[in-house]
């Protein structure tokens, strides 16, 4: 791929770096990428940090990691002058300037900048303001809301990471959410499972069944004619690389090997779901993935850990508790303990992953595996995912 010599220098980065999507409120498309960079131990970077050796290259290192046209960067002060001095590309960069003053004479065609609602100053001409609802609550925002649109293009809440500050958002209208509240489920007690959603369990379980033969699996993805035909697309897709075509089922489980196709399909499957949003899918194909990659430093088999990976979206793209999920598919015992307890090898990794997500910095820290092995991971799987996406949404 084009992108991945530059890409691979992005890994040369001696700290954290964390991606977080905003999400349009009212729609849920993902408008842009918010990139963190932080210390080995998750901290802010101090000012005067030196200038690393792929800064000048990162607008055009960006799309290995942002298939988005703009990107929204939190970084020390001693970069900013590199960044904006940076060569052109096709990506518009807004520079979180965390309660500074905005840079005069910049190009407004490829740079904009971001602030903080508790650091913003009155006459602050951010295009974006940043509001924390760890900080503000309901009262807050009504009562700021007027003076923050005076001053700002666009009003964006972040640390949005349950159902009921998603609901405060949309009833104030804010304009972009950051968070984790898409990554739950919003199943009521009384809510019944759709046909659809059924049907796609039933699905599921033939898939996981770990007695079924080659030719009964082949037979249960071709009877959903949609599936069948995007898995042979996907396999024989650049993604894949394969030195010859893909013409049926059975023939792709035998160069690609049972486990793996029915993994497959089973991410397939899941991508299917049409009332969510499509960053969900991309989460559980990051997770997934970053789970493989860690399963050579746990000792143990890289399929089961990429399905721990795709199947602990399950309760959110359902809209169902995980245990009640996990109940109806065949799977193996190792597999639904790592997914219920986050015990085992594939638990840890499973751990690791949903930390390094969450941004919760002092748990990665207790991992038994290194930071910067966790860092990497995490930015092979961010790229794989996006490279994965286009595939299927080609």
């Amino acid at each position: 791929m084009a992108d991945q010599a530059p890409f691979e220098l992005l890994k040369t980065f001696s700290g954290l770096i964390h991606r977080r999507p905003l999400f349009i409120t009212d729609r849920l498309d993902v408008d842009s990428y918010h990139l963190t960079f932080l210390d080995k131990q998750g901290q802010k970077l101090n000012d005067d940090s030196e200038i690393p050796d792929f800064l000048k290259q990162l607008p055009t290192i960006l799309p290995a990691i942002n298939d988005r046209q703009k990107a929204l960067l939190s970084i020390p002060e001693s970069w900013r002058d590199t960044i904006l001095n940076s060569q052109d590309s096709s990506q518009k960069l807004i520079i979180d300037i965390n309660g500074d003053t905005p840079p005069d004479d910049i190009d407004s065609s490829r740079f904009s900048f971001a602030s903080h609602a508790d650091k913003s100053s009155n006459d602050s001409n951010s295009a974006i303001l940043l509001i924390d609802l760890e900080h503000h609550d309901q009262q807050s925002l009504t009562e700021h809301l007027p003076h923050w649109r005076e001053h700002h293009t666009t009003l964006c809440a972040t640390n949005v990471n349950n159902l009921d500050d998603f609901t405060l958002c949309k009833s104030q209208t804010l304009d972009l959410l950051q968070g984790q509240f898409y990554t739950l489920p919003s199943a009521k007690d009384n809510q019944k499972i759709s046909p659809s959603i059924q049907i796609l369990m039933e699905l599921l379980v033939k898939l996981q069944n770990p007695t079924i033969e080659p030719e009964d699996l082949a037979a249960s993805i071709n009877q959903d004619i949609s599936l069948s035909y995007k898995l042979l697309r996907l396999i024989n897709s650049a993604f894949f690389g394969l030195p010859r075509e893909v013409n049926s089922t059975k023939q792709a489980i035998v160069m690609l090997g049972h486990t793996k196709i029915k993994t497959w399909a089973s991410l397939l499957c899941l991508s299917g779901v049409d009332d969510k949003p499509v960053e969900l899918r991309i989460v559980a194909m990051t997770r997934a993935r970053m789970c493989e990659l860690l399963a050579k430093y746990y000792k143990g088999q890289p399929e089961m850990f990429f399905a721990a990976g795709l199947f602990s979206t399950l309760d959110a793209l359902m809209d169902s508790p995980l245990e009640i999920l996990i109940k109806k598919l065949p799977l193996a015992p190792d597999l639904k303990e790592a997914l219920l307890d986050h015990s085992g090898a594939a638990g840890s990794a499973l751990r690791d992953v949903l930390n390094y997500e969450k941004g919760d910095w002092a748990a990665i820290e207790t991992s038994p595996i290194p930071v910067e092995v966790l860092a990497r991971a995490y930015l092979d799987a961010i790229h794989w995912a996006k490279e994965l996406n286009t595939q299927l949404q080609d």
